[in-house]
Formats: structure tokens, sequence, C-alpha cells
């Protein structure tokens, strides 16, 4: 695939708006301190996923400003007829995984961190994406990963997807240990009831069958 400048601009501006949306997120949960009452949690859980953004960040800075030539190599050898596809079905990926990004933060607001800690008078989120998922913050940004990789169409981005979802994996464990703690059995039961990157088909169809019911009898009234 050729050099495309089309693919380059949408996966800078989805890392230029995911990153303008936690910055914002990030100053306004300032306001909220952490509870130092909890355990210490392992940072070194949490480092595989800040280096493996990074990386995505970094690669996508060098696609762009790198000559043709020099990443010419790291790109799947498709035709015009394949390749071009592939980089508008990217824009939908982009546009969810942003639009679940901002969802996931504004849900949360305040109780969220740059790092794995319980606030002071924490509460335990389950409404909006959460009612569902667990993480949809990662999930948010596997969907961008995964709308890079196909409009970039790059073997190290390939290569780099499993290792990416992996430190997002330790992360959301570690990140549920500390949750599990903090809020004992409720949390439990949430976890049961909820997927970790993905929602339960159950959970939705029984509230997709809920509201069928709850409209049926408001319209028979």
């Amino acid at each position: 695939m050729e050099h495309s400048v089309i693919a380059e601009l949408i996966s800078v501006a989805f890392l230029l708006s995911l990153g303008g949306t936690r910055y914002y997120y990030f100053v306004s949960a300032g306001v909220r301190p952490a509870d130092r009452s909890y355990p210490a949690v392992d940072r070194a859980l949490q480092v595989p996923a800040y280096f493996a953004s990074a990386v995505w960040t970094v690669y996508v800075a060098w696609s762009v400003l790198a000559p043709p030539r020099l990443v010419e190599w790291d790109r799947w050898p498709l035709s015009h007829g394949v390749s071009d596809p592939l980089v508008w079905a990217a824009i939908p990926l982009f546009a969810v995984g942003l639009w679940l990004f901002w969802y996931s933060h504004r849900t949360i607001g305040s109780y969220w961190s740059i790092q794995i800690e319980i606030k002071k008078e924490h509460r335990l989120v389950m409404c909006g994406p959460y009612r569902y998922i667990r993480h949809p913050l990662y999930t948010a940004l596997f969907f961008g990963y995964l709308g890079t990789l196909l409009a970039l169409q790059s073997w190290t981005l390939t290569a780099g997807f499993p290792a990416f979802v992996a430190s997002y994996l330790l992360f959301a464990k570690e990140e549920e240990n500390v949750m599990e703690r903090g809020f004992g059995e409720t949390y439990r039961a949430y976890r049961r009831q909820t997927g970790m990157f993905l929602p339960e088909w159950a959970k939705i169809r029984a509230d997709i069958l809920h509201l069928l019911v709850v409209r049926r009898a408001r319209d028979d009234k």
C-alpha cells in the first residue's frame, strides 16, 4: 500500500482527540483525592499498559513523519482495491472508540485516575457503559488500536496487538483486585453480571426483554 495521507490523518486525529479527552478528565479527576487508607497497589502491573500505549502513539507519529521509503517495508502488500476499503473501514472503529472513551470518562467522572486507586467517598459506578462492561475505557482503546491497524495496515501493529491487549488485561485484573478490596461482595456481584471488555449478551437480552415488556404494558393501558 502507498503512503496514505488519509490513513495517517485519521490515525493522528483519533489519537489527538483521545489525548484531549483524557487531559480534560485528568484535570477534572484531580479534584477528588485518593483514599490513602487502602493497601498499596502493585504499580509494576500498570507499566506494560502505559508502555504499550506509548509505543502505539510513537509508531503513528513515526509513520507520519518518516519518509515513505522507510515505512513501505512495514505495510501489508495489498492492492488499492483491498487496502482502500480497509482504510475507510477504520473510520467507524475510530468513531466508536472515541465515543465510548468519552462516554466512559464522562460516566465515571472524578472517580477515574491515571493510576489505579480508590478515591475518597468513592462509589462503585454501574451505570452507562459500566452497566455491561467493567472496563469500557480499555475497550475503547482496543477499537482505536484496531482502527489504526486497518488504516496503516502495518505488520508492526499486527504483531503488537496481542501484547497491547495482554498489557491491559494485567492492568484490568489489578484494578479489579483493588475494587474487590474496596467494595467486597458488591463488586464481586457486579463482576459476575458484567463482561471485562465485552458485554455479557445475556444481560443485554434481559434488558431488551424488560424494556419490551414495560413498553407493551404501557401500550396496553
